[in-house]
């Protein structure tokens, strides 16, 4: 499984999502119905735990939407293979 692959099975488990709806226009904090703020921790504590990273403060409130989570991830030095 590609890291892109654990990432979006992440997502999808989370916010109770579906292929069809990673994407940006879809997934969005605070928009999507289920990815409010607790929700939002925990994901964000499982992301940390799957790929052995540490997101700080501004990674955290910047995570608004589904590519922006690649985005960190790429920046913390996880292969996202894009």
């Amino acid at each position: 499984m590609t890291n892109l692959e654990k990432y979006n099975r992440i997502v999808k488990s989370n916010l109770g999502a579906d292929d069809s709806q990673l994407n940006d226009e879809i997934l969005v904090y605070n928009r999507f119905p289920r990815w409010d703020s607790i929700t939002h921790v925990e994901m964000v504590a499982e992301l940390e735990e799957k790929f052995d990273v540490m997101f700080d403060t501004l990674d955290i409130t910047s995570f608004g939407k589904y590519s922006l989570g690649i985005t960190i991830l790429e920046k913390l030095g996880v292969d996202m293979g894009r």
